[in-house]
């Protein structure tokens, strides 16, 4: 479809390495500076977003803002989700992208919370229900990761004190992971959640980091403790597990059942991990 004279929805995008990218990353990036700019190249009209698949956002928010630059006129609904996807979700995944690690989980789930706060009350309440189900970077123990690894230095002291306090009141009973109501009118990521109503336990990364190391970190950084930094707080391989884990469930009854279509797909792949296609055998 032909590209019109659309309607510009302003957008923020971080400084990103393009070789960084994929295919389908470049063409959002690309395709929310047209958007934001007005600006659409003709070899940027002539890309292929990459095929519709409800179960991979990026290609369908690829399509999103394809179709919005043919409309001179959107639907409503149009507008709505290529404003979502040029103000919140194109974002927020460069952001990810650009800081990939787990002690930033918590500053992204606020960062999200922030940006969607233009929306209507109605779509609001949409919104938030699915944070609500899936805000786990707000469980006080991924919010004191994110604390230890702030730049300020009197964050980082209150993220020790909370765990060294949580160390003391150790009662070695069950440990449940379950997240707090949000706040979603938090001014920081640190008041995502009323620590007072909140049973503060150790985050697991932290278990096996002495008290001394951990008043180290409050001085230095994390700079010093890359062991925690390594772990990534969002990547493809978390989506793939997903992927598989609503296949095994569609498939099979039972925990035990469930586990081993899981070990068995996964040592099928590692077996053999391609595949031939009918294109292979065009003459």
């Amino acid at each position: 479809m032909p590209i019109v004279e659309f309607t510009v929805i302003p957008s923020t995008l971080p400084e990103i390495p393009r070789n960084d990218l994929s295919t389908d990353q470049k063409y959002l990036y690309d395709v929310m500076n047209a958007i934001s700019t007005g600006v659409f190249t003709s070899d940027l009209a002539n890309i292929e977003p990459g095929p519709l698949s409800h179960s991979r956002w990026l290609t369908t928010a690829n399509r999103i803002l394809r179709l919005y630059a043919t409309k001179t006129d959107p639907l409503e609904n149009l507008m709505i989700l290529a404003t979502y996807v040029m103000k919140v979700y194109g974002p927020m995944w460069f952001t990810i992208k650009c800081n990939p690690s787990c002690i930033n989980g918590a500053k992204h789930l606020w960062q999200t919370i922030s940006l969607t706060r233009y929306l209507s009350a109605d779509l609001k309440i949409v919104f938030d229900k699915v944070l609500i189900r899936n805000g786990y970077f707000g469980h006080p123990e991924n919010i004191l990761i994110a604390m230890l690894g702030d730049d300020r230095e009197i964050i980082r002291e209150l993220a020790c004190q909370q765990i060294l306090k949580a160390r003391a009141e150790n009662d070695q009973g069950l440990r449940t992971f379950k997240v707090p109501p949000l706040n979603f009118d938090a001014e920081d990521y640190t008041d995502l959640i009323k620590w007072q109503d909140c049973k503060i336990t150790e985050p697991p990364l932290t278990y096996n980091l002495s008290d001394e190391f951990l008043k180290e970190i409050v001085k230095c950084g994390l700079r010093t403790c890359q062991s925690i930094k390594d772990f990534p707080c969002h990547t493809q391989a978390v989506e793939r597990c997903i992927k598989l884990v609503t296949e095994d469930s569609s498939a099979v009854c039972g925990e035990n059942k469930r586990d081993g279509f899981i070990r068995a797909r996964l040592l099928s792949r590692q077996q053999m991990p391609n595949f031939d296609t009918k294109k292979q055998f065009n003459i």
